[in-house]
Order: C-alpha cells, then sequence, then structure tokens
C-alpha cells in the first residue's frame, strides 16, 4: 500500500475572514489522500517566520494577507475555491426598503457610493465619521480593529443608525439574531426597472490561498488547487494591480467563470423570443420546438465556441455616485483567450477614465436640437 503523502499545514486563529473553516474542511475532505497535520500559531506574522525556518510544509492565508505581509522567499502552491465575495447590511429592512435619509456605517468607499447611487436620501459614513459627528468618543484601537461590531450594534439597538455594512465573516462574530441582507449582483428579473442595484463586489475578495516557501514540488498539491479560482485571481489581480491609487479603492472588480448555458439562460430574461442573442459573431437562435408551457426553447448556433466563460465586471463610480462607469468581459477559457480580453479591457478602463475627466469647451455653434446651454463649458463628468 502506497504511503499517502505528509503535509504540515500552519493556521492562525480564526480572523472572521472564512480562511480557517475552509482551511479546515479542505483537510476533512482530503485526508484520504494525504496525511495531515494542522498546527494553530497565534499570528500570522509568527506563522510566517515558521514557515520560512522549514517548521512546516504550508501556510494558510488569505490574498489580503499575502499581499501585505512580508513574503519574501514564499510562492502560492495553491488556491482553494473562491468564497462568497459579497458584503452585506445588517439591519431590519432590505436597503430598499430603509427609512427616508437612514442613516448606514460603511467601511468602504466603493461600498458606500454604490449605496448613494441606489438612495441618493441615505446618509453614509464609516465609523469614526460618525462618532465624530455625534461628539462620541471611543478608543482609536476599538474602532480600527474589525469595526467594533458590538458597538455597530448597540448603536442600532439604540437607534442611532438603520443599518451596517460587514463582511459575511464579521456577519458570523454577531452573538445575536439579525437580519443580514446581501449586496450582490444576482438579478432574478433584471428587466424588470426598479429592482435592486447591482453591488459589484471590491477586488480581491474571498481568495484562499496555501503558501510555501519557494522550491515546494507543487505537483504534489496539485490535486488541491482550484483552477478556476487561480484564474479568476489572476485576471482580477492584473486589472487591479494596472488601476491607479485614487483608483483602487472606487472601483468593484469580479471575475468569475461561468458554463456557457449558464450565461446565455441569463441573458435570454433580456429579450424578445424573435431575437437573437449575439455573442461576438455568433448567435443565440430560437429552436421551432415548443416546451410544453409554450415557451421558447433557445439553442447555440453550431459555430459558437465552445467551453466554458470567464466573465469579468468592473465599475467605477463618481464621489458624489452620480456617473457610473461599467465594463462587462466575457471571453473563451480556450487557448487563454480570456488574456488578450483583459489586457484590451485595462486599455479601455484607462481610455475611459481619461475621457470622462475631460474638461469641455464651450462649443462655437449650437446643434440643432438641444438646448441653449449645451454649448457652455463645463468640467469633466467624472469627479473622482
Amino acid at each position: 500500500m502506497e504511503e499517502k503523502p505528509r503535509l504540515e499545514v500552519l493556521t492562525t486563529p480564526s480572523n472572521y475572514d472564512g480562511v480557517r473553516l475552509q482551511v479546515e474542511n479542505l483537510i476533512v475532505k482530503n485526508r484520504d489522500s494525504f496525511n495531515f497535520k494542522m498546527t494553530e500559531l497565534p499570528h500570522m506574522e509568527v506563522a510566517i517566520e515558521s514557515l520560512k525556518s522549514g517548521t512546516a510544509d504550508m501556510l494558510a492565508m488569505s490574498i489580503e494577507q499575502w499581499k501585505s505581509l512580508d513574503v519574501e522567499g514564499l510562492k502560492i502552491s495553491a488556491f482553494l475555491p473562491r468564497r462568497e465575495p459579497t458584503w452585506v447590511l445588517v439591519g431590519d429592512d432590505k436597503p430598499e426598503y430603509l427609512p427616508l435619509n437612514a442613516t448606514v456605517i460603511c467601511p468602504k468607499k466603493l461600498i458606500k457610493r454604490q449605496l448613494i447611487r441606489m438612495r441618493p436620501d441615505l446618509l453614509v459614513y464609516d465609523l469614526r465619521e460618525f462618532l465624530e459627528l455625534e461628539k462620541l468618543s471611543l478608543d482609536s484601537e476599538v474602532v480600527d480593529d474589525g469595526g467594533g461590531l458590538e458597538l455597530l450594534e448597540k448603536l442600532r439597538n439604540d437607534g442611532l443608525i438603520d443599518g451596517y455594512v460587514i463582511s459575511r465573516g464579521q456577519f458570523s462574530q454577531i452573538k445575536s439574531r439579525v437580519r443580514r441582507h446581501t449586496l450582490g449582483m444576482q438579478r432574478e428579473k433584471p428587466s424588470q426597472e426598479f429592482e435592486r442595484s447591482t453591488f459589484i463586489s471590491p477586488p480581491l475578495e474571498g481568495f484562499t490561498v496555501l503558501v510555501s516557501r519557494e522550491g515546494f514540488p507543487i505537483s504534489v498539491v496539485k490535486n488541491l488547487n482550484d483552477t478556476a479560482a487561480e484564474t479568476c485571481y489572476t485576471v482580477e489581480n492584473a486589472i487591479f494591480e494596472s488601476l491607479s491609487d485614487e483608483l483602487k479603492e472606487i472601483c468593484g472588480i469580479f471575475v468569475e467563470q461561468k458554463k456557457l448555458s449558464t450565461i446565455l439562460k441569463q441573458y435570454v430574461k433580456l429579450i424578445d423570443d424573435s431575437y437573437a442573442l449575439k455573442i461576438g459573431e455568433n448567435y443565440l437562435i430560437p429552436s421551432k420546438k415548443k416546451t410544453r408551457d409554450l415557451r421558447t426553447k433557445w439553442n447555440p448556433s453550431r459555430n459558437i465556441i465552445q467551453g466554458p466563460r470567464i466573465c469579468i465586471y468592473f465599475e467605477l463610480l463618481s464621489k458624489n455616485s452620480n456617473v457610473s462607469l461599467e465594463l462587462v468581459r466575457i471571453e473563451p477559457i480556450l487557448e487563454n483567450r480570456y488574456d488578450r480580453g483583459k489586457n484590451v479591457l485595462i486599455q479601455e478602463i484607462k481610455f475611459l477614465v481619461e475621457l470622462l475627466q475631460q474638461d469641455h469647451d464651450e462649443l462655437k455653434r449650437l446643434i440643432n436640437g438641444l438646448p441653449e446651454e449645451y454649448r457652455l463649458a463645463r468640467s469633466g463628468l467624472l469627479e473622482l
């Protein structure tokens, strides 16, 4: 009987980001293929030094930790399946039904602007801004450490705020039973004009990686690697790193892998059965056969590129949330065709941001059909 490979994996106490739980599930699921030993260390910095010194094989961490800590001499050996990247609104009501001029606490600039775009009447602050506004004093370490969840819940229960936005991992810390409302991208009925706005997630949310020293044979843990998550991270990180620092906090980026049939079904909801859906030079064609409920059955044309797609979603919101730039690109995975699409998207972002920030000079003549004020000079549309 062949002996199972031995792997010692370092972890840290739960940081309420989902990493610890995901690693535990990974070990349970793959214990027939590996002889795992999981060792917990008190802090991520200690765990990194222990890994560098050779006392273990791998270390589990989030992408945020990988990009912010000293990981020189280490490499990513495996990606775990991506966790749900969306954030949640904690409150009694959905964002559509919050009272007029409701007060919401939100730590992310992007989500703050998304909420105001959806409900211009909302008063959205981060926790520190709200405490200063209400002249409430609190130890700054409590505010900075995880957003002070107990304080947020107390403020909500006391009626000082109507809700607050936190990550899904932070929501698991709340001991009392409260309602959460996902700020996601799902649109069950996209043709309905008044359905909830989409909330494209902040970049690089939900990635968990297994890190090892340089020279570690990746082939040993090949079966642990989630290829879809790795591909999505590669694309998403390339777009994120191409942005200027002033854009990184106010941009939403989300990359996912989808089956072609799933994409087609989603877009069929938007069109009448007398139309054909164009994807590049390929079409989704209505079949002559009708289903029992008399709805048109749709089939892809024969010349369509088969296989899953990489779907890239990007958005940028202005300071007042009154101007939005949104780009969606869907590319085949076959032969890494998505790589070119990613590069084109990056160039489109740079071009459009520059274009929307340009000032408009006064026009020399009035264009027929447009009001007189159209001739006047005006500043660029996109104010960051």
